[in-house]
């Protein structure tokens, strides 16, 4: 029975001044990179990732601090966050890929597709935005003194109502479990470095040069990157799609599995033509 699944393997990449663990699921087609939100690891997608390795060569990874790859000390930034990732295309030998990223994932994302545009297929921008306003910075400041305080555990139940609605915490109470654990088993200072460098992102007037097919898709209910924020990406993206997931808080992509599966699928079909056919 197993011997047709697609193939499922994770282990460790020097990448620079780091290590990256990284999870690789199937075996042939174009290769598509899933990352993770702040405080989450590359299992965050690991039904997306089966949905996807019959058709495509999978790639999620663990980010700079958190789950299995090395988190070292000291403010990150977007741009270095960005570099891992090419670092480890390189390591790998993947010319180019497909990006998806929720949350930081997706602000990863934009930087790519502004400092490295010829290493992208597409980009899918989940649950998103493409700055952080100075008014939200007392509430980072916030929580990095929270974790720094109390640990982990201090942001997990705000978590939690932020990232998925009342209903499905009450009804998934595994993927809960899940994710608490995740949070809980992130390392402090790679949280607070990550926090940093989306304090200080900013790529509202960048957007523009990104031009390779992009898809944003949000949950109707985010309060965390609400629609407005990722309406105002996909106005400024050349020939950028919108999807609004009904029912859905800020893992839009975890609550709409099925929905989003769908879009991503259909929009990944269409961005391997190379943009040069009609998208319903």
């Amino acid at each position: 029975m197993t011997a047709n699944l697609p193939r499922s393997e994770t282990r460790r990449v020097r990448t620079g001044d780091i290590e990256q663990q990284i999870c690789l699921d199937g075996s042939d087609g174009p290769w598509v990179i899933l990352a993770h939100a702040l405080g989450a690891n590359h299992t965050l997608w690991d039904a997306t990732a089966r949905h996807l390795a019959p058709r495509y060569r999978v790639l999620r990874y663990d980010m700079r601090g958190h789950g299995g790859t090395t988190a070292p000390v000291g403010p990150y930034t977007m741009v270095r966050l960005a570099d891992d990732v090419v670092a480890l295309m390189d390591a790998l030998e993947i010319g180019q890929a497909h990006f998806c990223g929720v949350s930081v994932g997706g602000m990863v994302g934009q930087t790519l597709g502004v400092r490295y545009p010829e290493r992208l297929l597409s980009l899918t921008l989940c649950d998103t935005s493409s700055h952080t306003p100075m008014e939200a910075h007392p509430m980072w400041h916030n929580r990095i003194g929270q974790v720094e305080a109390h640990g982990m555990a201090a942001l997990a139940d705000a978590t939690l109502e932020r990232w998925l609605t009342e209903g499905y915490r009450h009804s998934h109470p595994d993927v809960v479990a899940s994710i608490l654990a995740m949070l809980e088993g992130t390392a402090v200072h790679g949280y607070v470095g990550v926090a940093q460098a989306i304090m200080a992102f900013d790529l509202a007037d960048a957007l523009r040069r990104i031009h390779c097919p992009t898809l944003v898709v949000v949950g109707e209910k985010d309060q965390g990157s609400p629609v407005p924020a990722s309406r105002a990406i996909a106005s400024s993206v050349p020939g950028a799609r919108l999807e609004i997931l009904p029912d859905a808080a800020h893992l839009a992509p975890l609550e709409q599995m099925d929905r989003f599966h769908a879009c991503f699928e259909n929009f990944l079909g269409h961005a391997a033509c190379g943009g040069q056919c009609d998208v319903p």
